[in-house]
């Protein structure tokens, strides 16, 4: 196929539509191309699509996991807004532009990794996600407008330091956020945070520290979760490569407790049989 786009509306309310492979030349998705396919729970996408159109996805709500691939720059203003059984969602490292109720009342959405590359956030990009109890923001994220309000779970976001920015009603609706850190620098509008969310203002130095801290103790609780993993089989590994050398602590260890077995015995005239 030679598809490069999908024109807008094409396929607007196919209820009875539930899968679609899109094929790999396509570059765009025109507004509402799938709007309304309340049946639809799969989407393969093409790994040269670069944009996603307004209301693309909007209402399909079956839809229950969408990875977007590494080539998307753009995701337009409600692409997939209503979709309400979509609870994961993954990000591309090149995404630089969120637009506004792209993701509105996605109440499924429990946690957003926004990626380093974004640089803009459309007002009320995930407004309504009452799901939705972690985000973590990318360190070159310097504004946020009213683009979380009305997300009644979310306990905890992450701040960058460079933060220079958060508009009026940024969270407001947010009732589990108790507490979040700010930098000093950054401007904050009225009502961002509702009046019971404890305000934590730190330079912008003092937020680096803590998120240098933060990322350290991090790794350390994935490599306590992985130990059965890869962290552990590279740790096997070491231990076998490093420490059966004629003077390595495991084979030390293992001529210990051969001894221990076998060197009473032996030294009281046992029998040791051959093998």
């Amino acid at each position: 196929s030679s598809l490069v786009s999908i024109g807008v509306g094409a396929f607007y309310g196919c209820s009875s539509l539930v899968s679609i492979d899109l094929p790999a030349t396509l570059t765009s998705i025109g507004d509402g191309a799938f709007g309304s396919c309340s049946a639809l729970s799969s989407i393969t996408f093409s790994a040269t699509l670069t944009s996603i159109g307004n209301r693309a996805f909007e209402c399909c709500s079956s839809l229950v996991y969408i990875d977007l691939p590494a080539t998307l720059t753009t995701i337009g203003g409600n692409a997939f807004a209503r979709c309400s059984s979509l609870a994961r969602v993954i990000l591309p490292a090149g995404l630089t532009s969120i637009g506004h109720n792209a993701f509105d009342s996605c109440s499924a959405l429990t946690s957003i990794h926004l990626p380093a590359a974004l640089t803009s956030i459309g007002n009320g990009a995930f407004s309504g996600c009452t799901s939705l109890a972690y985000v973590a923001f990318p360190a070159s994220l310097t504004s946020i407008d009213s683009a979380f309000w009305n997300c009644s779970s979310l306990a905890r976001v992450t701040f960058p330091a460079g933060l220079t920015s958060i508009g009026s009603l940024a969270f407001a609706l947010c009732s589990s956020l108790s507490r979040v850190t700010v930098p000093d620098t950054a401007t904050i509008g009225d009502e961002a945070f509702e009046s019971e969310t404890t305000v934590l203002r730190l330079p912008p130095a003092t937020m680096r520290w803590y998120e240098a801290v933060d990322g350290a103790l991090a790794y350390k609780r994935f490599a306590l979760e992985h130990k059965a993993g890869l962290l552990g089989w590279l740790e096997r590994a070491q231990i076998r490569l490093g420490s059966y050398g004629p003077d390595g602590a495991a084979r030390k260890r293992d001529r210990e407790e051969f001894e221990g077995d076998f060197g009473h015995g032996a030294a009281a005239g046992s029998c040791v049989r051959d093998c």
